[in-house]
């Protein structure tokens, strides 16, 4: 007999919840689920990372973005899609939406290039309310829909009412950031449906009513007063208000820290709770604030050995030395500038090659940790990861660019030609930052190569595009 679904949670816009049992359930999952690809057998990986999904589908560092990596790892071995029978064995349109969503990440885990499966993701998390995990197949759906031949914009339609949806459940719940965001891709949805029917003014009319309520929704957060006005307890959304400003006094700020404390310590084992606290500690970028932020998050990441903790323990770090050499460098120290920097570079080594062994299937972690591998002038090894975060749509270029360099640096000029000069013809604008990256490395690839007028051709184009930019004048004169 088939299990009837889930009640429906007694608040209408309360989010999916996911017990620390689960949790923990999920997290074993998602371990064996990397073991399995780093074996490179994919199709097991892709059932663990379903069953780890099955437990917490929130789990969008631990479960979505690891199991993306693998079916594109897959994609690129020659897997095979689902076939006929598999698309009714996981329907995507049960009653209960989370097994919807978890049967749609199976189908995708064997089609990454599906947007019919991403979107049975996106719809089903919204439905479940897994916000998490809804916003981010959202993307994923809309850049898929964009590589197809002939989107309909029915699916558009049906991209922005979701979002929509979301965003107003966020809104109810005094979640105005998320919400924000939520109608923000809610226009973007639709202008894209704008490209495709451009003489359909229904849409400006549906993008004008939606950009206004978005605007207020801007104005409620932005201002004080018609915050509180919007709402019926004002003392509760002025302290929601004060936590989202980026400047408030420090009596405040101090109240509103010692407000989340109590919370946290009157809800133990609630991830949440700890993470508000600490986003406060951290919000005036004192090193000791910080410090004890830091602190806080590795004690509760070495008693329940979730990650997230130690993710944003890490990221404080990170962020503090930034602004340590920030401050050197305004300061005119130039010893102590390069001092931390190098610090810094030398932390967020420690810190992405733990992420590429925790996560080996996120390819964006491969090019992270890649990045700084070059910047730090370890050339041989950044190639390795550079080459495979490539297979990430939205780092690809990047990669690119970092691998062409590592060639160059390495005095493998024709290799690097060969890299940069397929990124430009991927990458599909001409005269942004990245072109101009990709277009200079590659003259100055072709120039040590001694292909003298085909640096000349690149390194022209350029002096159109941007004249003053780097010293492509001076190099130009050179090759005369």
């Amino acid at each position: 007999m088939a299990k009837e679904p889930p009640p429906a949670p007694a608040d209408a816009n309360a989010r999916y919840e996911v017990t620390d049992t689960k949790r923990k359930s999920a997290r074993r999952w998602f371990e064996q689920a990397s073991k399995l690809v780093d074996q490179r057998n994919y199709d097991y990986a892709i059932k663990s990372f379903v069953e780890g999904l099955t437990l917490n589908p929130e789990a969008v560092d631990e479960g979505w973005q690891p199991l993306r990596g693998c079916a594109v790892a897959r994609w690129q071995t020659g897997g095979k899609k689902p076939g006929r029978m598999d698309t009714v064995k996981y329907s995507m349109t049960t009653k209960d939406p989370v097994k919807g969503m978890v049967n749609a990440a199976w189908l995708f885990g064997n089609d990454p290039n599906s947007s019919d499966y991403a979107e049975g993701i996106f719809r089903n998390a919204v439905k479940a309310h897994c916000d998490d995990a809804a916003m981010w197949a959202g993307p994923i759906y809309r850049e898929l829909l964009g590589k197809e031949k002939k989107p309909k914009p029915k699916k558009c339609t049906q991209l922005k009412e979701l979002y929509e949806e979301l965003g107003e459940r966020q809104q109810a719940r005094g979640d105005s950031a998320p919400a924000m965001k939520a109608f923000e891709l809610a226009i973007d949805a639709l202008a894209f449906q704008k490209q495709i029917e451009p003489k359909n003014r229904d849409i400006d009319n549906v993008i004008r009513d939606l950009s206004t309520r978005l605007t207020i929704l801007k104005g409620n957060y932005q201002s004080a007063d018609s915050f509180k006005d919007s709402v019926r307890d004002s003392d509760e959304q002025s302290r929601i208000h004060d936590e989202e400003r980026l400047v408030q006094s420090a009596d405040r700020l101090g109240e509103l820290i010692e407000k989340a404390r109590l919370d946290m310590e009157a809800n133990p084992g609630i991830e949440a709770k700890v993470i508000h606290y600490v986003d406060l500690l951290a919000k005036d970028e004192t090193d000791a604030h910080e410090k004890e932020a830091i602190n806080i998050l590795i004690e509760h990441y070495k008693t329940s050995e979730n990650y997230r903790f130690k993710q944003r323990a890490d990221e404080i770090a990170m962020r503090q030395l930034r602004r340590h050499g920030r401050l050197a460098k305004a300061s005119g120290d130039m010893e102590r500038y390069k001092d931390a920097v190098r610090r810094q570079l030398s932390f967020e080594l420690s810190v992405f090659k733990e992420r590429v062994a925790k996560y080996p299937t996120d390819l964006r972690l491969k090019h992270d940790y890649g990045r700084r591998l070059f910047q730090a002038r370890r050339f041989d090894d950044a190639i390795p990861f550079l080459q495979q975060g490539r297979g990430d749509p939205k780092v690809r270029n990047a990669c690119s660019m970092y691998l062409g360099r590592c060639f160059y640096e390495k005095g493998f000029y024709s290799q690097a030609e060969s890299v940069l000069t397929e990124a430009i013809e991927q990458h599909e604008l001409t005269e942004d930052e990245v072109a101009k990256e990709l277009n200079y490395w590659l003259g100055r690839s072709l120039a040590d190569e001694g292909k003298t007028e085909d640096a000349r051709r690149v390194f022209g184009k350029l002096m159109q595009v941007d004249y003053n930019y780097r010293d492509v004048r001076d190099i130009m004169d050179k090759l005369k």
